[in-house]
């Protein structure tokens, strides 16, 4: 997952676009739909972030919504955000895949800090799935997670090395060429196309590289 994304499934223009200021003003990048069949649409099939889903939408409710998500993502983090406050709606929520359920009117510095404790949970969820049954192969600038052997080029597994070993961290370009010290043939550019080949690869074994605009890269 990537930390600083989050996407919003919500009709209301006014909230949608005061969560979309504030959420950027703290460095999220957001994306935002209004109805279910939009954001089935549009939503990149690869998405990893955090989902914020309202419950009265157009079409499909958001729970619905939530119990699809959770067929392909188990771990995202969903908040489900609604006017009902009765127990058995709240419980209903949960139960279809929510995390957290929040009701409105809600203030954002209590949205803000319970996005902050669930990327907490799930960084820690994160590195416990990737390092479960992993391990580093140098020599042979390979790795190997979950019986899944992923070999790589000596420049593409010295990226992924420092990488990994700065998990759900962004790790900029001018990091990754100081590892590269003894090749002077290797620039910002030659980083790009590297890291651009090995998403490529270590995708088979449920990894993906982000890129962090202005800063560089993660992996999650």
């Amino acid at each position: 997952m990537e930390l600083g994304r989050i996407c919003i499934i919500e009709d209301e223009k006014d909230i949608v676009e005061a969560l979309t200021t504030f959420l950027e003003a703290q460095n999220y990048s957001v994306v935002s739909f209004n109805n279910a069949e939009d954001f089935h649409k549009n939503i990149k099939k690869d998405f990893k972030g955090l989902y914020i889903v309202d419950w009265n939408l157009p079409g499909d409710p958001g729970i619905k919504i939530i119990e699809k998500i959770r067929e392909t993502d188990k771990y995202s983090p969903i908040f489900m955000v609604s006017a009902y406050t009765k127990n058995e709606e709240i419980v209903t929520g949960l139960k279809a895949g929510a995390d957290d359920y929040i009701t409105k009117p809600f203030s954002l510095e209590e949205l803000l800090a319970r996005i902050e404790n669930a990327q907490a949970k799930f960084r820690h969820l994160n590195e416990e799935l990737v390092s479960t049954d992993f391990q580093l192969l140098p020599e042979a600038c390979a790795f190997i997670k979950k019986g899944k052997t992923v070999t790589l080029t000596r420049r593409e597994y010295i990226i992924f090395e420092k990488l990994y070993n700065e998990l759900s961290q962004a790790v900029t370009r001018e990091e990754l060429i100081e590892c590269f010290r003894n090749d002077e043939k290797m620039t910002v550019r030659n980083i790009d196309v590297h890291v651009f080949s090995l998403r490529k690869k270590i995708k088979q074994a449920d990894l993906y590289i982000d890129t962090v605009w202005g800063k560089g890269y993660k992996l999650v």
